[in-house]
């Protein structure tokens, strides 16, 4: 389901620019090494997920059209 046109994220992707082709690769990066660089502001106990796979699998579920974070949750349990 694609973002609420009141949703931010459109006003926010527009600041990339034109995503009308494949970026150059030169100008590709990786994006699990940057999201390894955002700090994890979770507690320290109990059972938990790696803080790099949870955001990566956040930004595959917006990236597939999630808007919400229940929609973000259900993309994630549904994926293989």
């Amino acid at each position: 389901m694609p973002a609420h046109p009141s949703s931010r994220m459109p006003s926010c992707l527009r600041q990339l620019g034109d995503a009308s082709g494949p970026a150059p690769l030169e100008t590709a990066t990786d994006l699990r090494s940057y999201l390894a660089t955002v700090p994890d502001p979770r507690a320290r106990r109990g059972i938990r997920h790696p803080w790099t796979a949870l955001l990566t699998a956040a930004a595959a579920a917006v990236l597939a059209g999630a808007a919400s974070i229940a929609a973000i949750g259900e993309w994630v349990a549904d994926a293989p």
